[in-house]
């Protein structure tokens, strides 16, 4: 069972083909090896290089655990990942986990991290983020 916690925010690593795709509402999906030991309502997208910057964020609207054939059959037409490359991500795993993506808001000028806090760091994965951080990002946004 996922525990609550007030930090209910993740910023979390993406490749920016694919936090284009969440941005455009064409992926519906983002697709994890591992979830996250709290509840999360939030995922704050960090796109990674070249662009290594905050370009937006989204309302986590459930988290599916499931073996990769069912995720794939669930979500294969929304998860904007090609058949391979998505085998390829999950190499054998017996669970995967996908992050449905609920509204989706852009920001209207990306962030780089040190904007947001000279103590931010891009996350391997992903991270907890503070609420009053969460909150200055909030306020660059597009609602899409």
């Amino acid at each position: 069972m996922v525990k609550r916690a007030d930090n209910n925010i993740v910023l979390m690593s993406i490749h920016p083909k694919f936090a284009r795709l969440i941005l455009e509402g064409k992926k519906k999906v983002e697709f994890r090896r591992t979830s996250f030991a709290f509840h999360v309502s939030y995922v704050v997208i960090y796109a990674t290089t070249p662009i290594k910057k905050v370009v937006g964020y989204f309302e986590v609207k459930r988290i599916q655990v499931a073996n990769p054939e069912e995720l794939w059959q669930l979500y294969s037409d929304v998860g904007g990942i090609e058949h391979q490359v998505y085998q390829n991500y999950y190499n054998d795993l017996d669970k995967g986990f996908a992050i449905e993506v609920g509204r989706v808001y852009q920001l209207n000028n990306f962030l780089s991290l040190d904007c947001i806090s000279t103590s931010l760091i891009a996350p391997q994965s992903y991270m907890y983020l503070d609420k009053n951080l969460f909150n200055s990002i909030r306020l660059n946004q597009n609602l899409f």
